[in-house]
């Protein structure tokens, strides 16, 4: 299983992440997004926020997935997210990772795109209308909503 840091694919486009992918011949990868330093003055949206986008990534890695697992960490320690999926397609997987990378690193219209699905996924799974593979990251982000 290949170990993808998407921190270290910030700059990276659809293409040459397929590039770096067939590179490693794999098909299992773990995805690893980093958890950020909560801020103080606003710690509750703090955790919101990172496990909502979480969430959503995690829901756009297991829509591109054979089989898929993910780590929910404690809101209270600094571990990392981490999903472990098995693809058949790594064109498709590049795809799924460029647009988390620019939803998590860009202030450009794709993340303003990222950012709107992320909302209607969140609002669509707490109506049913979505049956969220990361349930466990949700129930998380919207404890620290509730807030």
């Amino acid at each position: 299983m290949q170990t993808i840091n998407i921190t270290d694919l910030r700059n990276y486009n659809a293409k040459l992440i397929l590039e770096y992918l067939n590179i490693q011949q794999e098909l299992a990868f773990e995805i690893i997004i980093l958890k950020e330093s909560v801020d103080p003055d606003d710690r509750n949206f703090s955790i919101f926020w990172q496990y909502y986008c979480a969430s959503y990534a995690g829901q756009l890695l297991f829509n591109k997935a054979k089989s898929f697992a993910y780590y929910v960490p404690c809101p209270h320690k600094q571990n990392d997210f981490r999903f472990q999926i098995e693809v058949e397609s790594r064109d498709s997987l590049s795809h799924a990772l460029a647009f988390i990378i620019a939803g998590y690193f860009t202030d450009g219209s794709t993340m303003l795109r990222f950012n709107d699905q992320a909302s209607k996924y969140f609002d669509d799974s707490f109506t049913g209308k979505t049956d969220s593979a990361c349930w466990g990251l949700l129930y998380i982000a919207n404890q620290f909503l509730c807030k």
